[in-house]
């Protein structure tokens, strides 16, 4: 009986965040642009895949060239086969629970860096927190806090609920998209949610 209310908690909490998300609002970790801006787009990404560094370059090219006009929300989609996905996702949400632009910039270097990752796992993730001003003890507390477990659990109930089964994926608005696509492809998408 028990589990089952938390299903049902879980599956308001998807469908409410699913409908944020169409209407241009997401919750998640908001980590560029403004939160008033045209156009969201949701980044399902792993910190261990190498076809998502190539996706976060594009979304900071997408950045740069829509500037006020796309908030861009990092969701967690951490994959089994890669050893340090779930442990970097904790870590980020746990910094994103500090400061969104703060989680901006680790995912970023997280993705920089992703060969340092690999192989030191996670000290890495503890050397660039403390690099960036990031309160490491509070991080590391988080990172084993029911905040962070519902956070992960959200992301990846909503990146099933659009069929997403590997990274990176985007939501653009109400598209779905998968894979490192180009970003005069992503720019297509864009202009199509943007009306242009």
């Amino acid at each position: 009986m028990e589990r089952n209310k938390i299903r049902l908690a879980l599956a308001v909490i998807v469908i409410g965040a699913t409908n944020f998300a169409h209407a241009g609002e997401s919750r998640g970790c908001a980590i560029a642009g403004p939160s008033n801006a045209v156009l969201t787009i949701e980044e399902y990404g792993d910190f261990e895949c190498k076809y998502c560094v190539r996706g976060s370059k594009t979304m900071r090219e997408v950045l740069k060239n829509y500037p006020g006009k796309i908030n861009l929300v990092f969701r967690n989609m951490p994959l089994p086969a890669h050893q340090n996905a779930f442990v970097a996702a904790k870590a980020f949400s746990a910094v994103c629970l500090q400061s969104p632009s703060l989680a901006y910039s680790f995912q970023k270097e997280l993705f920089d860096n992703q060969d340092k990752l690999v192989s030191q796992g996670e000290a890495f993730l503890y050397e660039v927190a403390e690099n960036l001003g990031i309160d490491v003890t509070k991080m590391k507390s988080d990172m084993n806090g029911d905040a962070v477990a519902k956070s992960i659990a959200e992301d990846q109930q909503l990146a099933d609920s659009h069929n997403f089964k590997g990274t990176p994926s985007f939501m653009i608005g109400t598209e779905p998209i998968v894979g490192a696509l180009p970003y005069d492809e992503i720019k297509k998408v864009i202009d199509k949610q943007l009306g242009q």
